[in-house]
């Protein structure tokens, strides 16, 4: 009878894990079907394109702070003798941004010109609330792996403008609509719906190319800035393309806090059984006498 119970709890052991496997099989398969693509509803796309602008004037009147806090007017980063790259992104995106600048910076190694030289580059952060330190850290980044590919740029050779006082928009918004930038934000998800889009000015402000996608040729790429600085306006390259996150009813997080709960809860059943088995083996080893 003794030597039955520890035999009967190794059962139970066994079960369990087999139990377990089948739940985490499960819940595989629900985080499995949270990952799959779910239909963007048409409405969060509505306005995010490009409707291009040559000719267009910005504003350089439109007030930010730069990477380092200082408050700076778009007319200091176009400053009337060189001409200007604009991209727009924002620190916290999930995808594109990174993308896109990490392209941009790849091209950037390839051209014989220099930001801060012979142009500029500057980065619109469409999230009004991210800090200067945050824009420096990303800014920081994508100039180190330029730096690694071969290229280089001189102090204010590319700059991060974001919000003025971390919540007004206005800037943002007159910047972005003057070159017929369009983007949505999603209160729910917290992120933004926007293009990858790169806009090439004049050396006084004045919209001159449209370069779309996220891997721009570097050949290409100098050629905009040389057009930019000649003030010749030319047609647009590249496809448009659009990042947005669409996470409809939380399901990945769900799934992955349920994955990680279901497997603490299994295996401290799992540790509580073995535990309870050895015990009781404990009490039946030879020359043992259970008290």
């Amino acid at each position: 009878m003794s030597a039955s119970r520890p035999a009967r709890f190794g059962g139970f052991a066994i079960a369990g894990t087999v139990i377990g496997a089948v739940v985490a099989g499960a819940l595989d398969l629900r985080l499995a079907h949270a990952d799959q693509p779910v239909p963007v509803p048409p409405g969060v796309f509505r306005g995010v394109e490009v409707a291009e602008r040559l000719g267009a004037q910005v504003p350089l009147d439109a007030r930010f702070r730069d990477q380092t806090g200082k408050e700076v007017t778009f007319a200091d980063v176009v400053r009337g003798d060189l001409p200007v790259l604009v991209t727009f992104n924002y620190s916290s995106c999930p995808q594109l941004c990174d993308l896109q600048l990490a392209g941009l910076v790849k091209a950037l190694a390839t051209v014989r010109l220099t930001p801060g030289k012979q142009f500029r580059i500057a980065t619109v952060i469409l999230a009004p609330a991210e800090p200067p330190a945050r824009a420096a850290r990303t800014r920081d980044h994508h100039v180190a792996k330029l730096r690694q590919l071969g290229g280089d740029l001189v102090a204010d050779g590319w700059t991060f403008l974001v919000s003025r006082d971390g919540k007004d928009e206005r800037a943002i918004h007159a910047v972005a609509a003057a070159v017929g930038f369009g983007y949505r934000y999603d209160a729910r998800q917290d992120e933004y719906a926007h293009p990858a889009t790169l806009v090439a000015l004049s050396a006084t402000g004045v919209v001159t190319r449209y370069v779309h996608g996220i891997d721009p040729v570097g050949s290409d790429l100098e050629q905009t800035i040389v057009n930019a600085g000649l003030a010749e306006p030319s047609a647009s390259s590249g496809f448009v393309m659009s990042c947005f996150h669409w996470d409809p009813d939380g399901r990945v997080a769900w799934g992955r806090r349920l994955m990680r709960y279901g497997a603490f809860g299994f295996a401290s059943v799992l540790v509580a059984v073995l535990a309870l088995v050895l015990w009781r083996r404990s009490r039946h080893l030879p020359g043992v006498t259970p008290s």
